[in-house]
């Protein structure tokens, strides 16, 4: 018996030790978890109940007045002019991710496969990264000079003859907003392709040419099927930070082409109707949820595993 008590010791100690590291290790994660999670609670989750609690509600004048009333999802799903202005700051988005992908490709492309050297790739990735620096007014102040009756653009176009007069149709409409959105944004686009692109072997390129492939075989069986999901990166992060901007469509916009966080902006600051606002931005919110969540279905169907 004192053999067999003697035998068991040794395990019973191990069992214990094993479970108080993991008991160590489950309060190491919660004290690991617990400031996010609380900046989560806090900054997130807080606020998204306060406002939905809000868009149940109505104004009495100047005063909120609790309930629990949908009407003000119908008012701004229905009532004019908010489903136009919801439209408008959608295409204005998938126009923003469109063009910021197309000009994004062939630089991550270059930086990709075209720079050998990684000190060339560090100061090409600096470069990508440099306009952030700079202040967001003063780029969009930049092309409200370049793109006015007195800008860059319009005084090289008469000089050199093309045009008598100045042109009107540069500045204060959506073409104005697009090509500012997509010259702020286009480094996310650019940074999340070429994150993608470094993943790819340089041994499985080089074996494709050792086959016989060509460049344009290459680039449409191998780099362009596993870039689609930094491309989708790059095109929901440039169409929500597109749909949602409001600075731009002010200075660079015409009066036709107010985007929906600008009218967000009115409800809550000059008309005060907080329920109305608070609806739009949990609309808002639905919408981009949604888009995530095609955007992983459709990474997870073009995923790619090496």
């Amino acid at each position: 018996m004192k053999t067999t008590a003697a035998a068991r010791a040794p395990g019973t100690d191990l069992s214990s030790a094993g479970t108080d590291g993991r008991a160590l290790a489950r309060r190491r994660l919660v004290l690991w978890l617990a400031p996010p999670m609380l900046w989560f609670t806090a900054f997130m989750l807080v606020p998204y109940a306060i406002m939905f609690f809000y868009s149940l509600g109505s104004m009495d004048y100047v005063d909120f007045v609790p309930g629990f009333s949908p009407a003000n999802y119908v008012k701004a799903l229905t009532a004019e002019p908010y489903p136009d202005v919801l439209l408008k700051s959608t295409v204005n988005g998938l126009l923003t991710a469109l063009l910021s992908s197309v000009v994004a490709f062939p630089l991550a492309m270059w930086m990709a496969f075209g720079l050998a050297s990684p000190r060339r790739r560090a100061l090409v990735s600096i470069l990508v990264v440099l306009p952030w620096w700079a202040s967001y007014l003063v780029k969009v102040y930049a092309w409200k000079t370049i793109l006015g009756a007195e800008g860059v653009l319009n005084t090289a176009l008469m000089a050199i003859g093309l045009v008598d007069e100045p042109l009107s149709v540069l500045l204060y409409n959506r073409f104005a907003v697009v090509l500012t959105l997509t010259y702020i944004f286009t480094p996310f686009a650019v940074l999340s392709i070429y994150a993608q692109l470094e993943r790819i072997p340089r041994s499985l390129v080089e074996a494709a040419r050792n086959l016989g492939a060509t460049d344009g075989e290459i680039f449409r069986r191998i780099i362009l099927p596993i870039s689609v999901p930094g491309v989708l990166a790059g095109a929901v992060i440039t169409f929500s930070l597109g749909f949602g901007d409001f600075v731009t469509p002010s200075l660079v916009g015409g009066p036709d082409d107010l985007m929906i966080t600008n009218l967000v902006v009115n409800l809550l600051g000059v008309s005060m109707d907080r329920p109305l606002g608070s609806a739009i931005g949990v609309v808002v919110i639905a919408f981009s949820v949604l888009l995530l969540m095609a955007a992983n279905a459709a990474e997870r169907r073009t995923q790619v595993r090496f």
